[in-house]
């Protein structure tokens, strides 16, 4: 006999703990929904007998957002309802008729995730919704442009505002009826940046066209950007109209010109060679004007940002611009100001030249790390004879990974200790303030701060304590541990909560699985349960078959603790079915003393399947 844990039962088992949402259905509904727009997560469960108080009922609507964390939404019990998510609801007067549905006002990106209804009559009746959100992107594009006789021009294309991040931007040029993809064969150059994410959670990108006016042929052209995006159901396009205008003549009549051209050749070989150098250097030779390199507030570690540098006064075809990644500056203090730049990294190849006629920018694309931190980049515009620079010194953030409270013990007593510890992980740099309060609004004095502490990564975390002994009044209180730190955007903290249960949490009970999906005679299949976020450890697991209770072959896995705090945990039963077993009822009984009562889940054993499938 195989033992129980081989390879097909481990990855099931790990990607349930992953993934598993639990839901009286069969299936988790998908449901799709843009940005801004209102929706209703459905959850009808089953009112067998009218509900003679509102104590009779709970709710909790929860969300496990594509981090992996968890948040509670709303709740009801005691008769009360708890909302922490604005523009949110459940509709009170039709849960007496069985309707627990959510309706969430204005969708955001954050609001995307896994939905777990749950809801105790005191039958126990849970649903999962997985809802994506979508965020249609909006096209900006000139449209009419021109090019000079014998020039370039830069037409570019902005797309802002989408979710998800994946998109693709392709360019063509329409003459007539006859469409050409912008590729390798045309004298032409496309220059699309990386994504940048917005502070709403969406994305914008912007592309670029470089096309010279050889490439107009027979009149005006039609250059259109194409994007494909979830959003829509086919290519988007947008495109403008391309003209080549002459180079103006002065209105003068051939004599004229004859005229006046030998007079400047005259002028030319009797004037002194240094007035005409002063004549050449007032007027031909002025330097560009270069603004100073720009880049966002905060620069955050593994992703990528842009170095602007803009460039006014000069034509593009005359600009040459370099980009160098310069010593750190920790590096920089045994070293002096004159050293060259040829000791220091080119990037300019990863760099783009975007120009609108007269005004131009060069933008390049870093992803920094830690250890880039206070690296100096530096810009060098180089443009006839002059060479103008501009240095910036970039400053890396890395947000915390781990923002979380846990408490000693894990269910509090009254008149018992309580230690509160708030744990904050993998963050830089190391400057770190933390606050605490009570729900209202007393500051926390008596607070012990461990670290900050750095790891193999450069990264670092703190951690801090409050001691409580617990009274009557702190049940149901709302301690907050308040973290600062530069990597947060403004206001520059962010909030963690607390809430003081002296119940436990009772564990959310899923749905019995088969493995494999469609079992056969007389060959060996394994049913497993998953048990999550409960608190305390403690619970009870019990099969049977048809009423009566199985011991042999069943396996339960010791609860692990989760990074929330609670526990979870797997029960497994193996068995070897024979011909009388199909349609046996199969039950898993779990019991913990966080519940109002025990909750069962059935698995009835399916017949053998036709030889075409199951």
């Amino acid at each position: 006999m195989e033992t129980l844990w081989n390879i097909p039962i481990m990855v099931k088992a790990i990607v349930i703990v992953l993934h598993c949402g639990g839901s009286s259905a069969d299936t988790t509904r998908r449901i799709g929904v843009l940005v801004g727009a209102e929706v209703t997560l459905s959850c009808l469960f089953d009112k067998r007998s009218t509900l003679a108080e509102w104590s009779e009922l709970t709710i909790e609507w929860n969300v496990m957002d594509e981090r992996a964390e968890k948040r509670v939404l709303y709740t009801f019990e005691d008769s009360r309802a708890h909302v922490s998510r604005e523009d949110s609801a459940v509709d009170r007067m039709q849960l007496l008729e069985g309707d627990a549905s959510l309706r969430i006002g204005n969708v955001t990106v954050g609001d995307g995730g896994l939905y777990t209804c749950r809801v105790i009559t005191p039958v126990v009746h849970t649903e999962t919704t997985w809802l994506e959100v979508l965020a249609r992107p909006s096209v900006s594009l000139p449209e009419t442009a021109a090019v000079m006789e014998g020039e370039e021009k830069l037409i570019q294309c902005d797309i802002t505002g989408f979710y998800p991040e994946k998109l693709a931007v392709t360019w063509h040029i329409q003459n007539g009826s006859h469409v050409v993809h912008v590729g390798a064969g045309l004298l032409s150059h496309v220059c699309t940046g990386m994504s940048a994410r917005n502070p709403d959670g969406t994305y914008s990108i912007r592309s670029g066209l470089t096309l010279p006016s050889s490439a107009v042929k027979g009149g005006d052209v039609r250059i259109i950007c194409q994007v494909e995006h979830r959003t829509f159901s086919r290519p988007y396009n947008r495109s403008v109209t391309l003209a080549v205008k002459a180079q103006s003549q002065p209105p003068y009549s051939a004599v004229t010109l004859i005229a006046v051209s030998s007079v400047i050749s005259l002028l030319l070989v009797t004037s002194v060679t240094g007035g005409a150098r002063l004549l050449y250097t007032s007027f031909c030779q002025a330097p560009p004007s270069v603004s100073e390199i720009s880049l966002p507030s905060i620069v955050y570690a593994g992703e990528a940002t842009d170095l602007e540098c803009t460039i006014r006064g000069a034509r593009q075809r005359v600009l040459n611009v370099k980009w160098f990644k310069l010593r750190s500056a920790a590096d920089s203090a045994g070293q002096s100001e004159g050293d060259p730049l040829l000791s220091a990294e080119d990037l300019s190849q990863q760099a783009c030249l975007q120009s609108d006629g007269t005004r131009h920018t060069s933008v390049l694309t870093v992803c920094p790390t830690v250890a880039d931190d206070g690296t100096e980049y530096c810009c060098v515009v180089l443009c006839r004879d002059h060479s103008v620079s501009r240095k910036t010194t970039v400053w890396v953030k890395v947000e915390p990974s781990f923002l979380h409270i846990t408490s000693i013990p894990q269910i509090p007593r009254v008149e018992w200790p309580l230690v509160l510890c708030c744990r904050v992980e993998n963050f830089y740099p190391r400057d770190v303030d933390l606050e605490w309060s009570r729900s209202d609004g007393e500051p926390v004095c008596s607070v012990s701060h461990f670290g900050p502490f750095s790891n193999h990564s450069g990264l670092y975390s703190v951690w801090s304590e409050i001691h409580l002994r617990m009274s009557t009044e702190d049940e149901r209180a709302v301690y907050t541990c308040r973290v600062y730190h530069c990597s947060f955007p403004s206001p520059g903290y962010k909030d963690v909560l607390y809430h003081i249960n002296t119940q436990g949490s009772p564990p959310d009970v899923m749905f019995i699985d088969c493995e494999p999906l469609c079992p056969l005679p007389n060959k060996e299949c394994t049913l497993h349960l998953c048990i999550r976020d409960f608190c305390p450890e403690g619970v009870s697991v019990t099969w049977t078959k048809d009423g009566e209770t199985v011991s042999s072959g069943v396996f339960n896995t010791p609860p692990s603790l989760n990074i929330n705090g609670l526990y979870s945990m797997f029960s497994f039963l193996k068995l070897t079915p024979r011909e009388v077993d199909w349609g046996c009822e199969f039950r898993c009984r779990v019991v913990h003393s966080a519940q109002l009562e025990p909750e069962e889940r059935l698995f009835t054993l399916p017949a053998p399947p036709p030889p075409s499938g199951c």
